[in-house]
C-alpha cells in the first residue's frame, strides 16, 4: 500500500450563519454538490438590526457551519444559492466565504510541503490557525502547539455531520462531537506549529481531523491591553 501523506494547499472556508437545526440541511446540500461535510457549532445572535430580524437572525439561537472546501468550492456555492432561492424560509441566512492559505490534505507519494505565500504579503504578522478534531483530542493539539511557540488558544464545542454513508465510504470511525481549536500565532512561527499539530498521532490518522490557517487582515487587542500583555495572558 502506498504511504500517505500530509501537505497544506489553498483552500476555501465557507462560514453560514443560520437558525438552530436548519445547519443540517445546508451540509446535506453541501456534501451532494461535492464537500465532504462540515462542522457545526452553535451559537447565539444578539443584534438590533431590521435586516437581521427580518432573517430570523436577531437574538435567537443559531448554528454555525463552517465548510471547508477545494476544486468543489464553486458548485457548492451554487448548489446552495439555487437550494435558498427555493427554500427561502429554511435556508434564510448569512454566509461568508474566506480565502484559506493553507488546508491539510492526505496524498499519495508526497511529504509534507512549506507554505509557499510570502510572509511579506502578510498585514497583520497573524494568521489563525483552527483544528477540528474529536472530542476529546484538543487538549493534545494545544500541547503539541505550544511546545512549537503557540501561546495559547480557545476551544469551541462543535459536532459532525457525518453518516452511515460516509462510514462505509470513508472507512473510518465517525464521531458526532467535535472541538474546535482556534491559535492565533505570529506568522514567523506558523510554519512550526503546524509541523507539531501534524505530529500528534490523531491528527495523522483517516477522519482525525482538519487543520487549516487564515491570514489574519488586523490584530486587535482589546480593553487597552498591548500585545506582550495580550500573549502573556493566552
Amino acid at each position: 500500500m502506498e504511504a500517505m501523506h500530509h501537505v497544506f494547499r489553498p483552500a476555501k472556508l465557507l462560514i453560514s450563519f443560520m437558525a438552530r437545526r436548519r445547519g443540517d440541511h445546508l451540509v446535506e446540500i453541501s456534501k451532494a454538490a461535492g464537500a465532504r461535510g462540515g462542522t457545526i457549532a452553535m451559537g447565539r445572535a444578539m443584534t438590533d438590526s431590521r435586516f437581521l430580524q427580518l432573517l430570523s437572525l436577531a437574538d435567537i439561537d443559531q448554528d454555525v457551519v463552517f465548510t471547508i472546501m477545494g476544486q468543489e468550492t464553486d458548485q457548492v456555492l451554487s448548489a446552495i444559492m439555487e437550494a435558498a432561492k427555493r427554500e427561502p424560509k429554511k435556508l434564510s441566512g448569512l454566509a461568508i466565504l474566506l480565502d484559506v492559505a493553507g488546508m491539510l490534505f492526505r496524498v499519495p507519494g508526497q511529504e509534507i510541503e512549506e507554505d509557499s505565500e510570502s510572509d511579506s504579503d502578510m498585514k497583520s504578522g497573524f494568521k489563525l490557525i483552527t483544528v477540528i478534531v474529536n472530542h476529546g483530542y484538543a487538549d493534545d493539539v494545544m500541547a503539541a502547539a505550544r511546545k512549537a511557540g503557540a501561546k495559547g488558544g480557545t476551544i469551541l464545542t462543535a459536532r459532525g455531520t457525518g453518516t452511515e454513508a460516509d462510514l462505509k465510504f470513508f472507512g473510518i470511525c465517525l464521531v458526532p462531537e467535535k472541538e474546535m481549536l482556534m491559535i492565533i500565532a505570529e506568522t514567523e512561527t506558523v510554519s512550526e506549529i503546524l509541523k507539531a499539530i501534524n505530529s500528534v498521532p490523531n491528527i495523522r490518522q483517516p477522519g482525525g481531523g482538519v487543520v487549516f490557517h487564515i491570514n489574519l487582515e488586523r490584530f486587535m487587542p482589546l480593553g487597552g491591553v498591548s500585545k506582550g500583555e495580550n500573549d502573556a495572558q493566552k
